[in-house]
């Protein structure tokens, strides 16, 4: 047990980008909660990967939008560093930040396209300006990406809850947010597998042994 706790503590205690992002999206957040409400609306209105920024072809959204939260942060900041925590654990901070962003930047896309010509157009008008910023679409990413390519034990039934639940929720109250989720855990689904399927096939991939490791090519024993 001690080795495994030991194993563990060596891991969290050499994280970088999970503690540094946390800490300014924090900063960020709280500062932006300071200002008066007018001021506070506009900034999280510039920085929305709302329709309207979209639109009118505002991309910066696609990456600030994740640097604030838009609700409880307390509970965005656990959710967050436990899943990009792990994440980091297991494949190194390089990784980590490319499928965060990824899934952030791909799943605002596809809902994005979704809401403009999908069935949910009619609410577009509805919903053209309404605030979208936070770090859920690039968590669930990672969290999806994770069951699909670390060897968890009943990650199938994992997955299949979790996209049951996002499922349900948009189900009984349909918002681009809850559908964001269901993309998201989709697309981090998807990226998972690729890269984990390209591991290991790599892995498997059988290695010629060098030329002086093969029997013919051994010198003869001396005799006497």
């Amino acid at each position: 047990m001690r080795p495994v706790v030991r194993s563990a503590g060596t891991r969290l205690l050499g994280l970088r980008l999970t503690p540094l992002y946390a800490a300014l999206v924090a900063l960020l957040t709280t500062v932006v909660r300071t200002f008066p409400p007018q001021l506070r609306d506009e900034l999280i209105l510039h920085n929305s990967t709302d329709i309207a920024n979209l639109s009118s072809g505002q991309l910066y959204p696609l990456v600030t939008s994740a640097l604030l939260i838009d609700g409880d942060i307390a509970l965005g900041m656990v959710l967050l560093l436990m899943i990009l925590g792990t994440a980091e654990a297991y494949w190194g901070w390089r990784r980590t930040a490319v499928t965060y962003l990824a899934g952030h930047v791909t799943t605002t896309l596809i809902v994005f396209v979704l809401l403009l010509l999908g069935p949910f157009h009619h609410a577009v008008e509805k919903i053209v300006a309404t605030p979208d910023v936070g770090v859920s679409y690039g968590m669930v990413a990672v969290l999806g990406a994770l069951l699909a390519a670390c060897p968890l034990p009943r990650r199938a039934t994992v997955a299949t809850t979790l996209g049951a639940m996002f499922s349900a929720v948009f189900l009984a109250a349909p918002s681009f947010t809850d559908l964001g989720h269901v993309v998201a855990l989709a697309t981090g689904l998807t990226m998972g597998r690729t890269a984990g399927g390209t591991a290991r096939r790599r892995t498997a991939r059988p290695r010629t042994p060098p030329e002086s490791a093969r029997p013919e090519d051994a010198s003869p024993s001396p005799t006497g």
